[in-house]
């Protein structure tokens, strides 16, 4: 091993390149205390050679990557004093990540040593046996009767009804079940009354984040397969007033119109004033519709870009250019498909294999071509001991195991940033602009595998980064990348000159969103004279219209507006020079959220910016769940039931079920 300096590193460096992957923990073999088995290891970085350099003086906790000093830096005779590892054997027992390890291997040790009862085997004693015949009957018949699933005989739905008709029951007697149950036409209209009640509800649920300008939305159009009727999905986003990101299903409403963009206006138009919603002052993530685009442009509404569609689409569009472009690969990919083909259809092997062969995935393709992938890589030796039994196995003459191996594992890097850049219940837009850089990192070319494959996907991606994704970031993406507390010194960018150009720019954008967030500010802590007039539109040529606050003609509060911008740079000077403990799971509004009272400003700023997504995944799954709803057997349900039927289960999930009055 080589030794690297690192004297000019500090602990959050560190901390943050080892999250990142740029460095790896690095396991000290000669290390004698019982620490460096399981609990601490060396930092190091693979350089050109694939060989590990160390960094002399440094070790990090295996579990939270919190780096701290084994040596001082070097004195005017190069030597080094030796801290020794009191400081790590304090913090290791306090790491939460580590006493979570723990909580989960005594967990597991204890579910070693006891088998394992399903939750529904406990209690059945008190029921005496002819009971226990009559419930297992009456549950098969449910199941058999209406085709249903094994699972939901578990489904809490399913439950909560047969508890309500037992407390009936143990108050009113002995009773006819049809006597108490409401048929489909009573329920059908239940449905939409209860809708209306939910609707009511979440009306007041988003007065205070729309005072307070922490609301976003999402939007996007869908048409069923079945009966071709198109929906209207729009879903607002809010962050509460302890920092929690919450999300609400608004409408999915039936959308009967030609999609023209000043036709989906019309339609967000009448949501906006349905919900109070400020025009101008609600940003919404799309995706690259050219009708959607268009709708959002009609009153200058702020849109910002889904960022997973922008990576699908870089994705999308390297894999089918390497594919005119090598002729192996194209054959490669044919042979995939045909056999996945084949496995569909044919009866007795799907079942055999350690991982049933993935067809699709939803929305994305690219998650579909890993999925399908991965799942042949982890079968394909079982696979083609299947087809040699059949005299099938000429299927996997062209598909290379090797090449399989590498394309799945190139693959997986991929999937892990679309789930970065999909989340609907933590911020995600601060991780756009990483999400590039690492895409990068990913595509670094291979010297041991010229002219492979896979350095042509990486060719072919890294080219269409530019054009697909780059493009399409602004520098609102930046600010939030760095009010990310693990994010803020923008370790991956290795130019310069870019980098301290860029750290200008987002100071200068947060002195404008401080200034635009001024009066909120300083209201939540004085009070201010009230307004009644309308909000301020904002201007087009605003880089951060999106953001901008209700503005008020006077105030009780006069603030000089120098005092104001030097609490600013002083509140960003703090957070520059302060280093702070990684959130567990990297959520940067747990941060703000604690640190409303040193970096107020700065916390009312990143409330706001961080309700915005980075991808419009949420809408989209809605409309999964709407096809899940909409299937042959329902076929007639009329639009109002199924927009009403897809909310409200939103609001089951959410546990935002309407009380009953």
């Amino acid at each position: 091993m080589i030794i690297m300096d690192a004297d000019n590193l500090t602990a959050q460096q560190i901390q943050n390149k080892l999250k990142f992957k740029y460095f790896e923990l690095v396991k000290n073999e000669k290390g004698s205390n019982d620490i460096w088995k399981n609990d601490v290891s060396l930092v190091g970085k693979k350089n050109e050679n694939d060989i590990i350099d160390v960094l002399e003086g440094w070790i990090a906790c295996n579990y939270c990557h919190t780096a701290y000093r084994t040596h001082a830096k070097k004195d005017s005779n190069g030597k080094r004093k030796n801290f020794g590892l009191n400081s790590v054997h304090d913090h290791l027992k306090q790491c939460k990540l580590k006493s979570k390890a723990n909580e989960i291997n005594n967990q597991n040790d204890k579910t070693s040593r006891y088998i394992i009862q399903p939750k529904f085997a406990y209690n059945k004693k008190a029921l005496p046996d002819k009971y226990k015949l009559k419930i297992k009957d009456a549950e098969l018949k449910f199941v058999v009767a209406g085709s249903h699933s094994f699972n939901s005989l578990e489904n809490d739905g399913l439950l909560q009804l047969f508890q309500t008709g037992i407390d009936i029951g143990a108050n009113l007697g002995l009773l006819d079940v049809k006597d108490i149950f409401y048929g489909r036409q009573t329920i059908r209209e239940e449905v939409v009354s209860k809708f209306d009640q939910y609707t009511d509800q979440v009306r007041s649920l988003l007065e205070e984040p729309i005072k307070q300008h922490c609301i976003a939305a999402t939007a996007d159009l869908w048409t069923d397969d079945l009966m071709k009727r198109s929906y209207l999905d729009f879903t607002v986003f809010y962050v509460n007033n302890i920092y929690e990101l919450k999300h609400t299903l608004l409408r999915c409403k039936h959308f009967d119109e030609q999609k023209t963009g000043i036709n989906i206006w019309h339609e967000i138009e009448q949501i906006f004033q349905s919900f109070n919603l400020s025009f101008g002052d609600t940003p919404i993530t799309t995706d690259q519709g050219a009708n959607m685009i268009k709708a959002l442009s009609v009153t200058d509404e702020a849109r910002f870009p889904c960022f997973a569609h922008r990576t699908n689409t870089v994705l999308e569009t390297a894999w089918e250019n390497v594919k005119k472009i090598n002729i192996e690969f194209k054959t490669f990919c044919t042979s995939v498909s045909d056999l996945r083909t084949y496995c569909q259809q044919s009866g007795g092997i799907q079942f055999k294999l350690p991982k049933t062969l993935k067809r699709t995935s939803g929305t994305r393709p690219w998650r579909s071509y890993f999925l399908i992938h991965d799942s042949l890589h982890q079968s394909y030796e079982q696979l083609l001991i299947l087809l040699r039994e059949r005299g099938e196995q000429h299927r996997l003459i062209h598909i290379n195991p090797q090449l399989l191996h590498e394309i799945s594992k190139f693959m997986e890097n991929f999937s892990l940033i679309f789930d970065s850049l999909e989340f609907s219940n933590r911020p995600t837009l601060q991780n756009v602009i990483p999400s590039y850089y690492r895409m990068h990192e990913c595509c670094i070319i291979d010297r041991k595998q010229k002219n492979s494959i896979i350095n042509l996907l990486k060719v072919e991606i890294a080219k269409e980064l530019e054009d697909k994704y780059w493009t399409s970031t602004t520098q609102l993406h930046w600010i939030a990348a760095y009010l990310d507390p693990t994010f803020k010194e923008l370790l991956f960018v290795t130019d310069e000159k870019f980098l301290s150009e860029q750290k200008k720019l987002i100071k200068d954008g947060i002195y404008i969103l401080a200034n635009d967030f001024k009066d909120v500010i300083l209201s939540s802590n004085e009070s201010s004279h009230k307004n009644d007039s309308p909000p301020t539109k904002k201007m087009k040529e605003d880089p951060f219209a999106s953001m901008r606050g209700v503005r008020t003609t006077t105030s009780s509060v006069i603030v000089s507006t120098n005092s104001f911008i030097n609490d600013v740079k002083r509140q960003i000077q703090i957070y520059e020079n302060t280093s702070y403990e990684l959130p567990e799971d990297n959520n940067p509004l747990i941060f703000w959220r604690d640190q409303q009272s040193t970096l107020p400003i700065l916390s009312k700023i990143a409330k706001s910016i961080y309700v915005i997504q980075a991808s419009s995944a949420e809408s989209e799954r809605h409309f999964s769940m709407a096809g899940r709803i909409v299937t042959e057997e329902r076929s007639q349900l009329d639009p109002e039931c199924v927009e009403s039927i897809v909310v409200l289960k939103e609001a089951y999930l959410n546990k935002t079920w309407p009380i009953s009055k």
